[in-house]
């Protein structure tokens, strides 16, 4: 009898042990991994997911540490080097479901990087947020429903949602941005150039205009904001089809068309010496341009 219990009792520690690994993901979340590659100073690197939060920061060591925390055993996450030994040039990222009928929060990862200041950064994450800090090279990212944060860049920024905000702060190098129903956001720039486009998301530029920079921004909607201070120089262009334009700002040579027409409100002058060149348009959104606090001494 006590034989027979204890061969029992074994094959329920073998049923059990073969259950484990499950077990143990369910019971204690995602799964965490790392890994760390060794890079030139100013690699490529392409990371392309599915859904989830995307933080990547800048540091001065010429690696890349990578941690990904995923939510299923489906997933694994494909990596490639070029050249595959030594010093990488490229890096390439890719979350693969093995299951493809896994749907939902099962296809989520987490990835958090730690890449050369000097990158070029090519990011896609259509569902899920994405932080990156202290860039030196050109950053491009595509999203769909997810937002985009990109502070203290100094390369060119290219950023594209469909659904989600925008927004750059500090940013030194060109700038295009897009979305469609999403906001945009600039705080503080020092950008030579930016293009922003929305359809009906508002567009808010907070700061400086930079001498000889160029500035465009659409919302066919949306309303546009320009905070900027009084010590700024730029030369206005601004019209809104069906929408009010509102300046806080004094112009020279100042042409405000009141009327509704096919060029609507429109308004066009000189903001002290006129040495930037300020473009805004929209169709039905309100265009406001007001002076912005000048900073304590």
């Amino acid at each position: 009898m006590i034989q027979r219990r204890l061969k029992n009792k074994a094959n329920w520690l073998t049923i059990l042990a073969m259950l484990v690994p499950t077990g143990v993901w369910a019971a204690g979340g995602p799964k965490k991994q790392s890994d760390l590659f060794y890079t030139s100073r100013n690699p490529h690197i392409s990371l392309t997911n599915l859904d989830g939060t995307v933080i990547i920061d800048g540091w001065e060591k010429p690696q890349v540490h990578a941690i990904y925390v995923i939510a299923a055993p489906q997933i694994e996450i494909d990596k490639a080097t070029f050249p595959p030994s030594g010093q990488a040039d490229k890096i390439e990222l890719a979350t693969h479901l093995l299951n493809e009928r896994l749907q939902g929060p099962r296809t989520r990862v987490d990835y958090t990087l730690q890449v050369p200041a000097d990158s070029y950064l090519e990011v896609r994450n259509p569902q899920g947020v994405v932080r990156i800090q202290g860039l030196r090279g050109d950053v491009w990212v595509d999203s769909v429903g997810g937002d985009i944060y990109v502070v203290r860049s100094s390369g060119e920024v290219v950023a594209h949602s469909v659904g989600g905000l925008i927004r750059i702060v500090r940013p030194a190098g060109p700038i295009e941005a897009s979305s469609v129903t999403g906001n945009l956001s600039f705080v503080s720039p020092s950008s030579p150039r930016i293009r922003a486009r929305t359809t009906s998301g508002q567009i808010l530029y907070e700061g400086n205009l930079m001498a000889t920079g160029d500035y465009v921004m659409s919302s066919y909607s949306g309303d546009i904001n320009v905070l900027c201070p009084p010590s700024a120089s730029f030369e206005l262009k601004a019209r809104s089809v069906h929408g009010k334009l509102v300046n806080e700002l004094a112009l020279n040579r100042r042409r405000h068309h009141s009327s509704v027409s096919f060029y609507g409100n429109s308004l066009f002058g000189t903001h002290n010496e006129g040495d930037a060149s300020l473009e805004l348009t929209s169709f039905s959104g309100t265009i406001r341009i007001r002076p912005e606090p000048e900073p304590h001494p």
